[in-house]
């Protein structure tokens, strides 16, 4: 081959390299596409129904809206069978709830069991004493009368500790019977205060003193009870003063004897919840009388029973009334009807009256007596505690009665005595009580009344 052909040949082959880099070339611009091919995959999942979850929230949430309302609802009933007459005060309401739950099967909020709560535990007492079954077979048991389980209403079932055994009473120290000598003073003022109680003036031999000018055989004072846990305690001894409360009265004891019986009493408090030491407190001396009395006006009562109607309150007094007579602590009921001062522009007792007659049934089933005080002439709803109405009730009961003065200052021991017990008459009394060494003594009330009219005219000639 010639030089000439040779050139050819190679010239003929250099251009075939050449052609091929274009080739990768387009190879590599066929290749660059395939990115965007992948690019449309995403547009795709954004068009997936990830969207359509969140308006399946929206009506989720709308639902939870109308589960609020019954709440509300939910609250008005329970507010209004405060406000109804006897049988609307029951527990029976706060099954009304329930329909409301069922609206609001998803519980949303903590909002929809607090109200539940606050429903259930009064019917729920009774019944959910299952771990000791011992307490509640007790307190049913002495409801022999129909009308007891329905004036069970009190807030006070779901904290009531009823002692085991009733409080053991000690053998009266010494012989039993008055130091007084024989004459026409029969009677006794079984309740009056000392200045331990810190709002009460003059020491026990001022009251001794007065006793003698209003022709009484006798007197027991009743100071406020000791509580702990600072329970109101501006009214009422402090715990160390106990032993000197006792002293105290001692010392006037020995001083009259012989003229006058001054006796050691106590007007001890129910709470709820504070029976045990109650049951402790009376085995620390040795009384002639225990006077159980319900303070409605104590801040602990009104903070926790205050907070329905002025209705349902009161209610809520005579029930724990009833309860203290259950107890078995006390001797008497001081002051029963105490509660027409709260608000007493509104007192009513007609209103009451229903309620108030199944509390006496279960008062009146105990055997417990209950006083007539004269003080509630100076109280804002000017009438002895309880008013004539009331009284009439628990003498159709045969409820034994006491009379006391309820004296802070000395002047006051024995006051009103002859206009309660023409009260007691006219109610349908013919026997009043007093207590030596927590043993009832029962006199004739005509006996009575004429002692102490003898003794106002031998005053006045």
């Amino acid at each position: 081959m010639s030089k000439k052909n040779k050139a050819k040949a190679n010239q003929a082959k250099k251009p075939t390299p050449k052609a091929a880099k274009p080739a990768k070339k387009v190879h590599n611009k066929t290749a660059k596409p395939s990115k965007p091919a992948k690019k449309p995959a995403p547009k795709a999942r954004k068009a997936a129904p990830a969207p359509k979850k969140v308006p399946a929230r929206k009506p989720a949430r709308t639902a939870a809206k109308p589960a609020a309302k019954p709440i509300k609802a939910v609250v008005v009933k329970a507010a209004k069978p405060a406000t109804k007459p006897e049988h609307g005060a029951r527990p029976a309401v706060a099954v009304k709830p329930a329909p409301a739950s069922k609206a609001g099967p998803a519980t949303p909020k903590s909002a929809i069991p607090s109200p539940q709560p606050a429903a259930l535990p009064v019917p729920a007492a009774p019944a959910a004493a299952s771990p000791a079954p011992a307490a509640p077979v007790k307190v049913p048991a002495k409801a022999p009368s129909p009308g007891r389980p329905s004036s069970k209403t009190s807030a006070s079932a779901e904290v009531f500790v009823k002692p085991e055994v009733p409080p053991v009473r000690r053998e009266p120290p010494g012989t039993p019977g008055s130091t007084v000598k024989k004459g026409s003073a029969i009677f006794y003022d079984s309740h009056m205060h000392t200045p331990l109680c810190k709002h009460a003036w003059g020491e026990p031999e001022e009251y001794a003193e007065q006793g003698l000018r209003a022709g009484l055989k006798g007197i027991i004072f009743t100071c406020h009870c000791p509580m702990p846990n600072g329970f109101w305690p501006t009214v009422r001894m402090d715990e160390a003063e106990f032993d000197a409360y006792v002293a105290m009265v001692g010392r006037a004891t020995e001083k009259y004897k012989g003229r006058l019986d001054v006796w050691l009493g106590l007007e001890s408090e129910y709470y709820p919840g504070y029976e045990k030491y109650i049951e402790h407190l009376h085995q620390r001396a040795d009384f002639h009388f225990i006077l159980g009395s319900v303070h409605w006006q104590a801040k602990e009562y009104l903070s926790k029973y205050e907070g329905g109607t002025i209705e349902g309150f009161r209610r809520t007094y005579f029930n724990h009334l009833a309860d203290s007579a259950e107890s078995g602590l006390y001797d008497c009921l001081g002051h029963p009807d105490l509660v027409k001062n709260y608000h007493p522009d509104s007192w009513c007792f007609p209103i009451l009256k229903d309620h108030v007659a199944r509390c006496l049934d279960r008062i009146a089933a105990t055997g417990i007596a209950m006083e007539l005080n004269t003080s509630g002439l100076n109280k804002s709803y000017a009438e002895m505690n309880p008013g004539n109405e009331m009284l009439g009730m628990m003498a159709e009961r045969k409820i034994p009665i006491v009379v006391g003065s309820d004296a802070h200052r000395a002047p006051r021991v024995g006051d009103h005595f002859i206009r309660a017990l023409e009260n007691l008459k006219a109610a349908g009394y013919k026997d009043v009580s007093y207590f030596e060494w927590r043993q009832r003594k029962v006199l004739k009330l005509d006996d009575v009344l004429s002692s102490l009219r003898k003794h106002e005219a031998a005053k006045a000639g």
